[in-house]
């Protein structure tokens, strides 16, 4: 059929308006993909980042809780039960295997206080048996708990050290994995020039840890048997041997609202630039775009029921 000519180009003006929405809206597209992206690698990174610090946290409370209970059980209950002093040091309350998800191992000097004092005082040594004992006897335990508690001790100094130099000082892990993973081509990131410019922000989120150590401050036995020219005398030693510094170390722990806030977990923050779009216009002038990862570290107890299990979790 012909086209009469008053008819022709009737679809030059719908043309005109269709060809250049359809460019704007393809542009617009290009451009919040862009930006998603952006925000997507952004996420990816502070995930990664606030898993890998939180790690930090659960791996200082899995130690402390060797430290302060596995450990000695072992020890003593392995080689030293015998010779060794009686109810001085965590034991397990009740049969438990590696599964369960609470080790009920707690008692010794710190007890069951989740909040024991610093100081413990004067140790009243007691061997197992009745009556007294004697003094070889009681040398000899007292040299095996006062050694392995002053390696314990220095395990558990060199671990609080450690984490507070490593994760507290500065959060080194969380800003070394930003800066990793939000390096461009050009070798430089997205937070910074350097590592140290990184994950200010998201640091800041995370909270403090106050590792606490509590020690003996003496010690002496009691009973003792002692038999001096033929005479043979039953009694508590005379005075009581002190500790230098600040004592012989027992336990470190955390203060329970700081194990609570770790377990309830804690939201890291980062506001990020994604940089100028292809029209010069920065989307950051509009809004301030920002990433948020939430971690929490459970699963396990430092003092009492010492249980080594806290993992980390990441929340979507």
């Amino acid at each position: 059929m012909k086209t009469r000519r008053g008819e022709r180009g009737q679809l030059s003006i719908p043309f005109l308006l269709v060809i250049p929405s359809f460019f704007l809206l393809t542009v617009f597209l290009i451009e919040v993909g862009m930006i998603s992206r952006e925000k997507i690698r952004q996420q990816f990174a502070l995930d990664a980042a606030a898993t890998l610090e939180m790690e930090s946290y659960a791996d200082l409370l899995n130690r402390l809780a060797y430290v302060n209970g596995v450990f000695p059980h072992r020890i003593f209950r392995g080689g030293m039960d015998a010779a060794g002093p009686s109810g001085l040091y965590p034991t397990a309350q009740r049969p438990f295997t590696a599964e369960d998800p609470v080790w009920p191992i707690s008692g010794g000097v710190g007890g069951s206080n989740p909040d024991p004092p610093q100081n413990f005082g004067i140790l009243h040594m007691h061997l197992p048996g009745e009556g007294g004992v004697a003094m070889e006897a009681a040398e000899k335990a007292a040299w095996n708990y006062f050694s392995v508690y002053n390696w314990l001790g220095d395990v558990a100094t060199a671990q609080k050290l450690v984490f507070e130099k490593t994760t507290l000082k500065n959060h080194d892990l969380l800003r070394k994995a930003l800066w990793m993973n939000t390096r461009t081509a050009g070798g430089t990131a997205t937070c910074g020039e350097t590592a140290q410019d990184c994950g200010t922000e998201a640091a800041h989120s995370f909270g403090t840890v106050d590792v606490r150590m509590h020690y003996l401050q003496g010690f002496k036995h009691c009973p003792v048997v002692v038999t001096i020219g033929g005479q043979t005398y039953v009694g508590e030693l005379e005075g009581a041997f002190n500790f230098s510094g600040s004592g012989l170390w027992q336990l470190a722990t955390v203060p329970q609202d700081q194990l609570k806030a770790m377990e309830d977990g804690w939201v890291a923050k980062t506001h990020f630039d994604p940089g100028p779009n292809h029209f010069g216009a920065n989307f950051k002038d509009m809004m301030d775009p920002f990433v948020r990862a939430r971690v929490s570290t459970r699963g396990g107890h430092v003092w009492p029921d010492t249980t080594p299990k806290y993992y980390t979790r990441m929340y979507p």
